[in-house]
């Protein structure tokens, strides 16, 4: 009897002993501010937003927004920038917050751009469409898409029956960003002009001299207004 009774207290022990570590793992994880880390479980968490800007395949660059739920109620959400006519994702992050912190954020992009629903899966599918496009014309995604990127797993975007055609066109087509200096413009030009494709650049950004080699007629060169594009932080 002292035997069971020991054998017991030890099993209920070792349970108790590993509850505890599994709660003090799942503080460490809510506290930790590594993403790999923080979002290893984010494929288990529903998704409860999914976002993109209306105008994104009209103004060819716009936001994309995912929220996921964890089982504490905090939201946890992660936003891109992608450009579907050239660059890919020009921008990306992730935070964690409130429903009211969420929903404060995207009255924030309402000023720049109408937010409306989409599937998730859609969602991954112009995500993943618009890097891959981007790629094959020497363009990486933003470097904080790696992480942001994780709040996308478990999502299939073959559930998604829409088919997205990037660049503008049939062709890659680059509009400068108020951000990108002359010396990056100038590099991307170059590489959108050999891929056949065209651009628009602010006039006073780039060399004449670098024009040099650029046939007439083939691109365009304007002054760019960015006052209804939503703002780009690379």
């Amino acid at each position: 009897m002292v035997k069971k009774h020991t054998a017991r207290k030890q099993k209920k022990l070792a349970k108790q002993k590993a509850t505890r570590l599994e709660k003090r793992s799942r503080l460490l994880q809510l506290n930790s501010k590594d993403p790999t880390v923080r979002l290893q479980r984010a494929e288990k968490w529903p998704v409860v937003h999914a976002l993109v800007g209306a105008k994104l395949w009209v103004d060819g660059i716009g936001y994309l927004v995912i929220a996921r739920q964890e089982a504490e109620g905090r939201l946890i959400f992660g936003v891109y920038l992608a450009d579907v006519y050239c660059l890919g994702v020009k921008n990306a992050f992730w935070s964690a917050g409130t429903p009211g912190d969420f929903k404060e954020m995207i009255q924030k992009m309402g000023k720049t751009q109408t937010m409306i629903p989409i599937s998730p899966a859609c969602l991954v599918k112009i995500l993943e469409g618009a890097v891959e496009y981007a790629r094959s014309f020497g363009f990486p995604p933003h470097p904080d898409y790696r992480h942001a990127a994780m709040l996308l797993k478990g999502i299939d975007p073959n559930a998604c029956a829409h088919e997205f055609t990037f660049g503008r066109d049939g062709k890659p087509f680059y509009i400068q960003g108020p951000n990108e200096s002359p010396a990056q413009a100038s590099a991307i030009m170059q590489r959108i002009h050999d891929s056949g494709g065209h651009f628009i650049i602010q006039a006073s950004s780039i060399d004449p001299e670098e024009l040099v080699g650029f046939e007439d007629g083939d691109d365009e060169f304007d002054s760019i207004e960015e006052e209804d594009s939503p703002d780009e932080s690379s």
